[in-house]
């Protein structure tokens, strides 16, 4: 340690001053070996690496002693996170001196939380020295080592193997007490010089068994090579490297984003036209794009926060009949916060349906609102729904009739139902929704309107569907129905992925239903 003490007083002189400088008073020494603190919400280890590496080797060295380590946070964050944090910095430490030379047989980690901060006060220096470690080492006898300091640890470990040393010395001095009574006595009778060769041989012996325990006893106590520059900046740099891997992999998993974009196409059936017969076109197109992006309380890098926000967009387009002007487009806008409560997941979207008629002349936008509560299940999800109109009236234009105008106007529908999802084997996923529409025609009852998708997942991020569609969005005296064929792609989580998180998952928000009345 001697050879170390000036590199190891300029470190304690100029991290005493800084901090002093700062305003917060320290207790360290220019002689202290360096302590070991974390960076805010961290469990890495950037400093402290020479006080380490000694405590492991002295470990090492004397197998019958023990460490206690115990790790701190600082007041910001509730008790229970702190403590989580504050084990895995004594664990975190442990690991360092098992890989440098101790047995787990030999260490003990616990976390203490924030409840024995060292410094007081809430400022970024006195929070910067309570997320720390402490040890004490455990002598054979059972006697506490150290206060808790790493320079107390190390310096009084040394202390007390030298108190072995001390012993010895006093029986070396013994032998030689006795040396020199042999040698007043080597004027005696020869059977006193036997006796005395006797005790001589003895006195070797015990001399030999010294010296190997003296010999012994020193290499223990020997305080290990200085590290190099070359060995300091490749440990440094591993260190660095490593915490920064973890960094990025804790961001990556705690801030997960799906997003999904498919399209589809496909005919028409029914008579599901705006004047009441024929069909809605002749076939149909849809592209569309989904996003989720959770957030909030989640407590494990592998697990994303509950709660969620969920944009939808869907492009839906009807092709005219070749006789008539029957097409039609829509574009769909949905942004809602889910949030989920174990296996429970509720929503609140906001909804808007822009509708435009080739019958009539411009388009409208209408208003929705929706919400759904859904049961989570380790390979699905099943759920209800209700929706309510806030812009649910809107001019539609006149159609376009042989001089003469018929002004016109949507009308939105609420509508209540059910909807599911859930994974079959490990490729196919089903699909699906029930609603019960209101009719606003006078004298009509309430309409069914569903749809059904089956999929099969190439890969995690591709996949190919067939889906069917009864009554999808326009209600007119008679319903049309739709069948088509799609492909979609992106991060998005599958059913049989659900049991993976305990995150939200995708809420399937359905479509709006909308009828044409007069004044």
């Amino acid at each position: 340690m001697g050879r170390n003490l000036p590199g190891i007083a300029l470190v304690a002189f100029l991290s005493g001053s800084i901090v002093f400088a700062q305003g917060v008073d320290t207790t360290q020494r220019a002689t202290d070996w360096e302590e070991i603190n974390f960076e805010f919400n961290q469990s890495v280890i950037v400093d402290g690496f020479p006080s380490m590496l000694r405590l492991a080797d002295l470990l090492k060295q004397h197998s019958d002693y023990k460490v206690n380590i115990t790790g701190h946070a600082d007041q910001i964050g509730s008790a229970r996170y702190n403590m989580r944090l504050s084990q895995k910095r004594a664990d975190a430490v442990s690991q360092f001196l098992q890989k440098y030379g101790a047995t787990a047989a030999q260490i003990t980690a616990k976390g203490d939380g924030k409840s024995n901060p060292e410094a007081a006060g809430r400022g970024v220096n006195q929070r910067f020295l309570n997320r720390r470690v402490t040890l004490t080492v455990t002598a054979p006898d059972g006697t506490q080592i150290g206060d808790g300091t790493v320079t107390s640890a190390i310096l009084d470990f040394i202390k007390t193997a030298n108190g072995q040393l001390s012993k010895i010395d006093a029986i070396q001095g013994q032998i030689r007490d006795l040396e020199n009574q042999l040698k007043t006595l080597q004027g005696d009778t020869g059977t006193i010089k036997q006796t005395t060769s006797a005790i001589q041989e003895s006195t070797t012996a015990i001399k030999q068994d010294t010296g190997a325990i003296h010999n012994d006893t020193q290499d223990l106590v020997k305080r290990p090579s200085p590290l190099t520059a070359e060995q300091t900046t490749e440990i440094a740099r591993a260190e660095a490297t490593k915490a920064a891997d973890y960094a990025l992999t804790q961001s990556a998993l705690r801030n997960r984003k799906y997003s999904l974009i498919g399209f589809n196409g496909g005919p028409t059936f029914g008579n599901g036209s705006i004047h009441g017969t024929g069909k809605q076109g002749n076939y149909s197109a849809e592209v569309y794009a989904h996003g989720l992006i959770p957030f909030g309380n989640g407590e494990t890098p592998e697990q994303p926060g509950t709660h969620g926000i969920q944009i939808d967009g869907d492009w839906l387009y009807f092709h005219k009949n070749d006789s008539r002007a029957d097409g039609r487009n829509e574009g769909l806008f949905d942004l809602g916060l889910v949030n989920r409560f174990n296996r429970i997941q509720v929503g609140a979207f906001a909804q808007f349906d822009y509708v435009s008629l080739n019958a009539y002349r411009g388009g409208t936008m209408l208003g929705n609102g929706v919400a759904t509560v859904d049961y989570v299940m380790p390979r699905g999800i099943v759920g209800v729904f209700g929706s309510k109109g806030f812009r649910d009236y809107a001019n539609l234009g006149t159609s376009m009739g042989s001089g003469t105008t018929f002004p016109a106007y949507l009308r939105l529908a609420d509508q209540v139902g059910l909807h599911m999802a859930f994974s079959v084997g490990k490729h196919f996923s089903v699909e699906g929704s029930g609603a019960y529409v209101k009719r606003l025609t006078r004298g009509l009852d309430p309409e069914p309107a569903g749809t059904l998708k089956v999929s099969y997942d190439i890969s995690d991020h591709l996949s190919v569907y067939v889906a069917g569609d009864h009554n999808p969005t326009f209600q007119n005296i008679r319903f049309g129905d739709r069948a088509v064929i799609g492909l979609e792609f992106g991060n998005w989580l599958r059913p049989n992925k659900y049991h993976d998180t305990e995150g939200v998952v995708p809420v399937s928000v359905p479509r709006p239903h909308y009828e044409i009345v007069g004044r």
